[in-house]
C-alpha cells in the first residue's frame, strides 16, 4: 500500500471581520491544503497555514509552504507507505531542514491516512483523549477600547469563560482596552494579554505590573520571539504567568527557554511546529521539565481544526485552548462533518470517525483555490 499522488491546493477564505495583531491586518485566511492519495484511491487531508507572514522565525509564507511542498516534500511521498508516519517525517527533517509550517500538512495527511487504513481515529493511534470536552478561550483583534470591551461582552454572552486581548506596544493604550475589558466583564472572568512581541522587557515589566492588579490571568509573548533573554527578564520581574509562542518552534528553542527559565507555559500550534508528532514531541518535553502546555491556532479551516482538537484532547494538564471552529472567524469552510462540534465556547469530539474524522467538501476546496498543484512522480524529490 504505497501513496501514488498528491494535491496542494493554496485555499483563501475570507475573515468575518478583519483580524488585526500588532504583526499584521489579515482580512483573509489563505492556507495550503494536501491531498494524498494511495494505489486504492484512499485519500488523507492536511491542512496549514500562516494568519501573518511576520510571524514565522523561518520567514515562511504561505507560497514558499506551496513551493516547498511541491517541489521537494510531495515528491519524495511517492511510491512511500503512510503506516510509519514518524519515519518519513525524520526522512523530511533529514532531507531538508526548518519548513515547520509545510511539513505539518504532511503530518496531518499521512495520520489521517494511517487513521482510514486501520478503520480508527488519530486519537486512538496517538493513545486517546484525556478529554472529550473542553472549553475554549478567544483571541479579540485591536480595536477602541469601547469596542473590544462591548465585543468580550458579547463573547461572554455566547458561553466563553476567557479571552485574550491582542497588545500593540503601548503601554497606555494597551492598559486601556484592559481597564475597559475589566470592568465591562467585572472581577473573576479570566483576561490574558497578546501583544506578539510588541514590547521590550521595561516596557513589559511596566504593563504587566499595571495589569496584574486588573486580575490578569496570563501574558503570552510579551517581547520579541527571538529575544529569549527579554522575556527571562519579564518572567522574573513579574507574577503572572508568562507564556512562550512565537518563541517555540522547534525542540531547539524549548531547550533554551528551560535553560533560561523563560517561560512557565509554552503555546503549542500543529502549524507552527511541524504537525501533531513534531507538537507532542514538545508538549512531552515540556511537561517533563515542569512547563505547563497550552494550544493556538493559526486560524485553520476544518481539516487543521480537527488535528487541533486531537492534538489538545491529548494534553493530560492543559492550560487553554485557543480556537473552537473556522465559524468563529471564517465567512466559510471547506469541510462539511468534522470530528468536533462547538457551541457556545465549547469544543466537544467524537473519535469514532477514522483518520481526522473530516469529510471535506471538494467543491468548495476547488471554489475557493487559487493556486494548484499535482504531484505524482518522484522526479525531483530529494534523496
Amino acid at each position: 500500500m504505497r501513496i501514488r499522488m498528491a494535491d496542494i491546493y493554496l485555499v483563501e477564505i475570507p475573515y468575518k471581520q478583519a483580524y488585526k495583531t500588532s504583526t499584521n491586518m489579515t482580512k483573509k485566511g489563505r492556507h495550503v491544503l494536501l491531498r494524498v492519495e494511495l494505489e486504492d484511491g484512499t485519500e488523507g487531508w492536511g491542512e496549514t497555514g500562516i494568519i501573518s507572514q511576520r510571524y514565522p522565525a523561518e520567514g515562511d509564507s504561505p507560497e514558499t509552504i506551496f513551493a516547498v511542498l511541491e517541489h521537494y516534500f510531495c515528491p519524495a511521498l511517492i511510491g512511500m507507505c503512510p503506516l510509519v508516519p514518524a519515519v518519513i517525517m525524520e526522512v523530511l527533517d533529514r532531507a531538508l531542514r526548518g519548513h515547520q509550517f509545510a511539513k505539518c500538512a504532511i503530518d496531518h495527511a499521512l495520520l489521517d491516512l494511517q487513521g482510514k487504513i486501520l478503520g480508527t481515529s488519530v486519537s486512538n493511534l496517538l493513545g486517546g483523549s484525556h478529554r472529550n470536552e473542553y472549553d475554549v478561550s478567544r483571541s479579540l483583534p485591536i480595536d477602541k477600547p469601547e469596542k473590544v470591551a462591548n465585543r468580550a461582552l458579547q463573547l461572554r454572552d455566547e458561553g466563553y469563560k476567557r479571552l485574550t486581548l491582542k497588545g500593540v506596544g503601548n503601554v497606555t493604550e494597551d492598559y486601556a482596552v484592559f481597564h475597559a475589558v475589566r470592568k465591562a466583564l467585572g472581577e473573576g472572568f479570566e483576561l490574558e494579554i497578546d501583544p506578539n512581541g510588541a514590547y521590550d522587557a521595561p516596557s513589559a515589566v511596566n504593563l504587566l505590573r499595571k495589569l496584574e492588579q486588573l486580575d490578569l490571568y496570563a501574558v503570552e509573548q510579551p517581547t520579541a520571539g527571538n529575544d529569549l533573554r527579554a522575556l527571562s527578564e519579564v518572567k522574573s520581574k513579574v507574577s503572572v504567568s508568562v507564556i512562550a509562542d512565537e518563541s517555540v518552534f522547534t525542540t531547539r528553542d524549548l531547550r533554551e527557554i528551560i535553560k533560561l527559565d523563560a517561560a512557565d507555559t509554552i503555546c503549542l500550534k500543529p502549524f507552527k511546529n511541524g504537525g501533531i508528532l513534531a507538537s507532542r514531541k514538545l508538549q512531552h518535553a515540556a511537561e517533563c521539565s515542569g512547563l505547563r502546555v497550552s494550544t493556538g491556532s493559526m486560524h485553520p479551516f476544518g481539516i487543521g481544526t480537527a488535528a487541533l482538537h486531537i492534538f489538545a484532547a491529548g494534553i493530560s494538564d492543559l492550560m487553554t485552548a485557543g480556537y473552537g471552529s473556522p465559524s468563529e472567524r471564517f465567512a466559510d469552510d471547506v469541510v462539511d462533518e468534522a470530528s468536533y462540534r462547538f457551541e457556545n465556547g465549547t469544543v466537544k469530539i467524537n473519535n469514532d470517525r477514522p483518520g481526522l474524522g473530516v469529510l471535506v467538501n471538494k467543491s468548495k476546496v476547488q471554489r475557493y483555490t487559487s493556486k494548484y498543484a499535482s504531484v505524482s512522480q518522484r522526479n525531483g524529490a530529494i534523496q
